[in-house]
């Protein structure tokens, strides 16, 4: 399992009405090597991730604002595949214009529950051991804390603030 071959995965179940499901489906067809090897990718995009630049872009946009939350949103991110991706950490306002925003009662909700337990669960099941619980969320973020005034909300993030800021 490569990079590569990771993408490619994701890209196959992106589009699925349940992606937990897919993706289990998609990874069934692999051996367990191939299956820890892409649980291990996972995490190494989740870590990428877990930084507080990509929680104040989250919290303007969906009041991400526990832990959970944001990893759930990582999750989302990560679905998105690794073009999107890379555009949207470069410049994150350009979520406003990003058509593929999950809405739920006229709110963005870009979640993806459990996405990042799929591999280890499937592991565990096929194998009846336990893959290394590679923790993110109990890990401090990386770099500087966001400060969530909307003033420098706006500033920060013009596009996203207009489309999606609600009062906190």
């Amino acid at each position: 399992m490569n990079i590569d071959t990771f993408w490619q995965i994701i890209s196959t179940v992106r589009s699925q009405d349940d992606v937990n499901l897919a993706l289990r489906t998609s990874l069934s067809t692999l051996d367990k090597h191939e299956i820890a090897e892409f649980d291990e990718l996972y995490t190494q995009q989740l870590r990428k991730l877990w930084h507080w630049d990509n929680w104040a872009f989250a919290y303007v946009m969906c009041g991400c604002n526990s832990e959970y939350d944001f990893l759930d949103f990582c999750n989302w991110l990560i679905l998105q595949g690794d073009e999107i991706l890379a555009q949207i950490l470069s410049n994150p306002d350009r979520l406003a214009d990003y058509e593929h925003v999950p809405m739920i009662d006229d709110l963005p909700a870009p979640y993806c529950d459990e996405l990042d337990l799929v591999a280890g669960l499937l592991y565990e099941d096929v194998t009846g051991e336990e893959l290394p619980y590679h923790n993110v969320v109990n890990f401090q973020p990386q770099g500087k804390k966001f400060k969530n005034k909307p003033k420098l909300l706006k500033e920060q993030f013009p596009k996203l603030f207009s489309k999606y800021w609600q009062q906190k």
